[in-house]
């Protein structure tokens, strides 16, 4: 696979908005977006043996990342100043992690959506 490609959860209201403004702000329409659910999703999930996943998946050249890599390598396609956001880079892994968790718990709250991702 040698396109950019973002798995997300499809029925997270905060997931779907966060995928609507980084569609938006790329800089080059170089990423490919698809919910959990889609059949092209599934067909990667397999192809990478990817299972059971409650994060964003991001795919280039045939290497996949998770949770807060994931997305900080989205941002670093993003427009100015988006992009300077891959400056959390800095920051060890599992504390960037941790952040991201605390989010992923909380999505629900943010979007004040009752049917909203996996709910943990």
């Amino acid at each position: 696979m040698n396109t950019t490609t973002v798995l997300y959860d499809g029925e997270c209201q905060f997931c779907k908005k966060w995928v609507h403004f980084a569609q938006s702000k790329l800089q080059d329409k170089t990423i490919s977006f698809f919910p959990f659910n889609s059949v092209e999703s599934i067909k990667i999930e397999q192809e990478f043996q990817i299972g059971n996943q409650d994060s964003v998946v991001y795919i280039q050249n045939n290497i996949v990342s998770f949770k807060s890599q994931a997305l900080l390598k989205i941002c670093k396609q993003l427009q100015f100043p988006y992009n300077y956001l891959v400056f959390l880079k800095i920051l060890p892994t599992f504390l960037l992690n941790f952040g991201y968790d605390f989010i992923a718990k909380r999505r629900l709250k943010l979007t004040n959506n009752k049917a909203c991702c996996n709910g943990k």
